[in-house]
């Protein structure tokens, strides 16, 4: 195989593990993905990776499509191991907007024709050389007690998150984006729309139970949002999961 191209979509539901690294770029919606007891959604300006021999298992969006890129061994220890294989890299990796260009124009090749497959496939094993991952930088002890106010429930402000840190505004605000690369706001609306999915997938809630129970004040604006982040609304989402399964 070496390293074998092609645009994909899933049905989820079906665990399992395959003796190649796998690399998934949505063209289109989104996916949850598990892998080996952790997870995260992948969608649109991503990039997610499963490593060879990782039990992993997805729920996908009704309109998933995904760029998948299936690469043996072999053919990355020929060259430069990629930065997102290295060490505990995140599963789900956010690419630079040329990057995702260069992916998605990829796998508009493919689409378009599938005898260029073999050459667009070394394309996009020159891009994955490309792709930098952005795990937390290590913190100290004042950085972990940061992290710990974005998932406290009472704590709804940058002014509160900070105060329960016990540090001054503008002294968290610039230690939490320097530990995570984000906002404390970007950061916590993250883990809210993943708590989101997870509901969804698990449970027969009522979306406006799901979303005032998150802490938002209207179901609309928490429609948007989730748009936003994965291409689709909450209620596709769903929809297209049962029809999936």
């Amino acid at each position: 195989m070496s390293a074998q191209l092609e645009i994909r979509q899933y049905a989820g539901g079906d665990r399992h593990r395959h003796d190649y690294c796998q690399f998934l770029v949505p063209l289109k919606g989104s996916m949850r993905i598990d892998i080996e007891g952790r997870s995260d959604v992948v969608s649109s300006h991503c990039l997610a990776v499963i490593p060879q021999e990782s039990v992993h298992d997805f729920m996908p969006s009704a309109d998933c499509n995904m760029f998948v890129l299936d690469v043996e061994a072999a053919t990355l220890a020929q060259g430069a191991l990629p930065t997102v294989l290295k060490g505990e890299a995140p599963i789900v990796t956010r690419l630079e907007p040329w990057l995702w260009r260069l992916f998605r124009q990829l796998g508009a090749e493919v689409e378009a024709d599938a005898r260029r497959t073999e050459d667009v496939a070394r394309l996009a094993l020159t891009g994955l050389q490309l792709v930098r991952s952005a795990p937390l930088v290590p913190a100290p002890r004042a950085d972990k007690r940061i992290l710990a106010t974005a998932h406290g429930q009472e704590a709804t402000s940058v002014v509160e998150m900070a105060r329960a840190a016990g540090l001054g505004q503008s002294q968290f605000h610039a230690l939490f984006r320097a530990t995570t690369g984000q906002s404390p706001k970007q950061y916590r609306l993250r883990k809210l729309l993943d708590r989101a999915v997870d509901r969804l997938v698990t449970t027969s809630d009522p979306i406006a139970e799901i979303a005032y129970g998150l802490g938002y004040q209207n179901v609309s604006s928490f429609n948007r949002l989730f748009r936003q982040r994965f291409g689709v609304t909450p209620s596709e989402f769903r929809t297209g999961r049962r029809s999936l399964s």
